[in-house]
């Protein structure tokens, strides 16, 4: 990934965004449950959930599979319950009554990739590896991954559901931070202004990102 430059003006402007909403934000942060869910949920959680209506689709599908399976918590055990299946796609078509093969392909790269994260680190349990890794990994990472279909959005949601204090560019940031400075943004442009906006007036980027995308999915009534 090049390296993205933003202007002084344009980080002022949204830290001047934040700073008008900074009560609104501190007010409506709440313990999202999908940051406690076990580590195999949150990767399903992560991958089931591009580009789609997270409570119409997706809190059914987490419910059903965490009712069926409550003994599959980490991430290797997900991945065996994959294996026990003949393809990923029938696992997702039986599991998660999802009949979508491109999205079983991408669920069984990224179980395999923070699996692979798990296995290099053994002396510590998986979910102290996995917030290690989402702490220490960056942006840019995504790239390494190479998974079709899973960009730097999927990823960075990745790695707030392990615990890193980021931010993920998907179409409500980049829609609130557009709207302030009056022109569309990229990705990874909007990333970049809206952490070094929320740093500038003290507040945790990842309540800055699910306020913004509460707001955006579903509704200015629901933080």
């Amino acid at each position: 990934m090049r390296e993205i430059r933003v202007a002084e003006a344009d980080i002022a402007a949204v830290a001047t965004r934040l700073a008008q909403i900074a009560d609104d934000i501190s007010k409506s942060v709440t313990v999202s449950p999908g940051w406690s869910h076990p580590p195999a949920v949150k990767v399903i959680d992560c991958v089931l959930s591009l580009n789609r209506k997270y409570d119409e689709f997706l809190t059914p599908r987490l419910k059903t599979f965490m009712k069926n399976h409550p003994d599959t918590q980490g991430v290797v055990e997900l991945a065996n319950l994959m294996d026990s299946y003949p393809t990923s796609h029938v696992f997702l078509k039986q599991e998660l009554n999802n009949d979508y093969a491109d999205r079983a392909r991408i669920l069984q790269s990224v179980v395999s990739y923070v699996c692979t994260i798990v296995e290099n680190a053994p002396t510590i349990s998986e979910e102290e590896a996995l917030k290690q890794w989402a702490i220490q990994a960056k942006p840019q990472d995504y790239q390494t991954l190479n998974i079709k279909g899973f960009a730097l959005a999927g990823f960075q949601y990745l790695r707030m559901l392990f615990g890193a204090q980021t931010s993920k560019p998907d179409i409500h940031i980049k829609k609130f931070v557009s709207d302030i400075l009056n022109r569309n943004v990229s990705d990874i442009e909007a990333l970049i202004l809206l952490e070094a906006a929320a740093e500038r007036v003290g507040l945790p980027i990842r309540d800055v990102d699910s306020f913004i995308w509460n707001r955006g999915a579903r509704g200015p009534g629901t933080n």
